[in-house]
């Protein structure tokens, strides 16, 4: 796994996944490494909405194994990749072959976790590029809102568990607690997702996108509700590096939260760097108990 193109490509997510063990770390970023191959595509917005989608449905297929990828490897360096605003996720386009053989010498097991994860990534990325149009420019419940969390990140953190799980047995958690595990996880993973909705909720808007029937204070509150069912999850973890890479991001989270309530939408918010190290000095602190 090329480390520095992880790197580019995955922001504050790499924090946490350079602490994970060994044992995980390769198929947790060959896994994100995937998904945002797939964002990507789904956000390339100087190609046609039909144009996209063709594009992720082959795309899943190719990390089904249900199709020779060369024609969209070739689409994808010859049509998205010149698209793309910044040259690392071009790049990332272009090395999409490499993931998918990456994924062929996978162990079995995690192989099988990965293309079930992508499957429900991409199902999300789908409604998100075709459902919104000119007359319909919001969800129609919470229930949709939901959804569309749990198949873009809490599948995530269902993938993680059972990774861990996979990879490392009882060092990961005991046997009998991995399926409530992963549904904290679940919960953990849309806590993260509704943060970016509550801080992308102006921008979305002028797009013509609501993601939200509920009125914000309604997903703050449970978007942290969400976030402390993560630190739980991570205090539950065995192990220093599984506790600290678990436990980063539901820390950044929680400022990244009480700027949006401060600030009640009127501007897009970013933690600075030293509230990112001090999270990082947080997470460290309480993963030694």
């Amino acid at each position: 796994m090329d480390r520095a193109l992880l790197k580019s490509v995955s922001r504050s997510f790499y924090l946490s996944m350079a602490w994970l063990p060994p044992a995980m770390r390769h198929s947790v970023a060959l896994g994100y490494m995937l998904a945002r191959a797939t964002d990507s595509v789904a956000d390339t917005s100087n190609a046609a909405v039909p144009e996209r989608a063709d594009v992720l449905r082959q795309m899943a297929r190719a990390v089904a194994g249900e199709e020779n990828p060369a024609a969209l490897c070739d689409t994808l360096a010859r049509r998205m990749a010149p698209a793309q605003d910044k040259p690392a996720e071009a790049t990332l386009l272009r090395r999409f072959a490499e993931f998918l053989q990456e994924l062929e010498t996978t162990p079995e097991a995690e192989r099988a976790l990965i293309r079930r994860v992508l499957a429900t990534i991409v199902e999300g990325q789908l409604w998100d590029l075709t459902y919104f149009t000119p007359d319909c420019t919001a969800v129609v419940d919470d229930a949709m809102t939901d959804l569309y969390a749990y198949r873009v990140a809490g599948c995530v953190g269902e993938f993680w568990t059972r990774l861990g799980r996979t990879a490392m047995g009882d060092g990961f958690c005991p046997a009998e607690r991995e399926e409530i595990m992963c549904e904290a996880a679940v919960r953990y993973g849309k806590g993260l997702q509704l943060i970016n909705i509550l801080r992308d909720m102006q921008e979305d808007a002028a797009r013509g996108r609501s993601y939200l029937c509920s009125a914000p204070a309604v997903w703050i509150e449970r978007a942290e509700r969400y976030l402390a069912d993560g630190i739980d999850y991570s205090l539950r973890l065995r192990g220093f590096r599984l506790r600290f890479a678990s436990m980063l991001p539901a820390l950044i989270g929680r400022k990244t939260l009480r700027l949006i309530r401060a600030r009640q939408g009127t501007e897009r918010v970013k933690i600075p760097r030293r509230a990112v190290y001090a999270c990082m000095l947080q997470a460290a602190w309480r993963s030694c108990s």
